[in-house]
């Protein structure tokens, strides 16, 4: 192949979109129907390889044939077709650039330090404006563009399965993969497109209304409700009333409850009759927790929900803040509504908050494999360096310490 893309975030302002970049590679953040990575591998029709922190980059380097010319792109670029045309110019040597920062570069050797070349390439101005993924809830607010964006390109020049006639279809702006079953559901492509991956299960009495992407065996339960703005990643079960939400894949929501502007990682799972606010009753704008300024950063946004790290679990019924942090494999089961920061290895139940210590995290890990068959052995080094990184900041809220920061 002559061409191999390295989506590069070894940088410090991949510490604005924690705690979903803990776990992985900015390019791997799920954005519309595909992850960043999934994207330009179609796009380009190229081999995609991550530079990215050190503790993350040996489970994430890929296996590529040499190339003759590597395009490096920010990893947290969104593509868009007029993206690709300015991409098709760069010539070797070259670096295209905007006021903000600089977007892609191309050379003919894999790079080792991007930061370092940057004053060495020719800057090419950029001739549109480019889209990125600055912050968490970016994710969902730029969700539908590139959902639109995904179904195009993963549809072009293909049909769809057919659908039975036991479906209430309205619009045809659908693209169902073989091996889906849709039976009984009410399907509305009229505004915007629905895309159903392979082997996923869309159950009877289910309302799906586009824009709406649903991963390779997903399960959308009996009388789920969902509404535009939605992509669900491979593996997942989802009920009651979701919208604006973008959930990396394996994860489960799947009861009654709402959820509604957030971003859900890999492994999750929402108990039965949760719901989350995202909106305040004072009409102010939201706050989210940041972990690179360790203080509330302000959307500017009205409507704003929860952003939730990999393998957080939320017992039954929780009642989740508007602008809500959920850290990395933190433990949630109280009856009050949820503080708004809950640390990466929390164990917060009834109203006591603790360090989720680390064996007692692998023993549940395992077990789950065991159950499930999904193999977690190669993330185990991950969690680790994540639950010694975060111990300091844990520490502090448990103490109450940083309270007047993330309230």
């Amino acid at each position: 192949m002559s061409l191999t893309v390295i989506l590069y975030d070894k940088a410090q302002w991949r510490m604005q979109l924690l705690p979903l970049t803990a776990t992985r590679p900015v390019g791997n953040l799920r954005v519309g129907i595909c992850t960043l990575q999934e994207k330009w591998q179609y796009c380009l029709n190229a081999s995609v390889s991550y530079l990215t922190t050190d503790y993350l980059q040996p489970f994430f380097h890929q296996e590529f044939a040499a190339s003759k010319d590597y395009l490096v792109i920010r990893a947290n670029i969104l593509p868009s077709d007029a993206l690709l045309e300015e991409l098709a110019k760069l010539q070797v040597g070259e670096v295209l650039v905007d006021q903000e920062s600089w977007i892609a570069m191309k050379l003919d050797y894999y790079p080792d330090d991007v930061s370092e070349l940057l004053h060495q390439l020719k800057p090419i101005a950029c001739s549109i404006q480019v889209d990125a993924i600055q912050f968490p809830e970016d994710i969902f607010l730029k969700n539908k563009e590139q959902l639109l964006f995904d179904f195009r390109w993963i549809t072009k020049g293909r049909s769809s399965a057919s659908l039975s006639e036991q479906n209430m279809v309205f619009g045809d702006w659908l693209f169902i993969e073989e091996g889906a079953q849709v039976e009984g559901v009410s399907l509305n492509s009229l505004e915007g497109p629905i895309y159903i991956g392979k082997h996923a299960k869309l159950e009877e009495g289910s309302f799906l209304r586009g824009y709406v992407g649903i991963g390779e065996g997903t399960r959308v339960k009996m009388g789920a409700k969902l509404y535009p703005n939605l992509s669900i990643g491979p593996g997942s079960t989802v009920g009651g009333e979701l919208n604006n939400t973008v959930i990396w894949g394996n994860s489960a929501k799947g009861h009654d409850g709402y959820l509604g502007c957030s971003v859900i990682g890999e492994g999750c799972n929402l108990g039965a009759g949760t719901s989350n606010s995202n909106l305040k009753n004072n009409w102010q704008s939201v706050g989210l927790f940041d972990y690179e300024g360790l203080k509330t950063r302000d959307t500017g946004l009205l409507k704003c929900g929860l952003i939730m790290g990999d393998h957080a679990m939320l017992g039954i019924n929780s009642a989740v803040n508007t602008g809500s942090v959920i850290g990395v494999a933190a433990q949630v089961a109280i009856s009050n509504i949820i503080p708004k920061f809950v640390p990466d290895f929390s164990w917060l139940v009834g109203g006591d908050m603790q360090t989720y210590k680390f064996d007692k995290f692998a023993e549940m890990i395992n077990r789950r494999q065991q159950i499930t068959g999904a193999d977690y052995s190669d993330n185990m080094t991950i969690f680790e360096q994540i639950y010694n990184q975060t111990t300091r900041l844990r520490d502090e809220v448990i103490n109450n310490k940083t309270k007047s920061n993330y309230a």
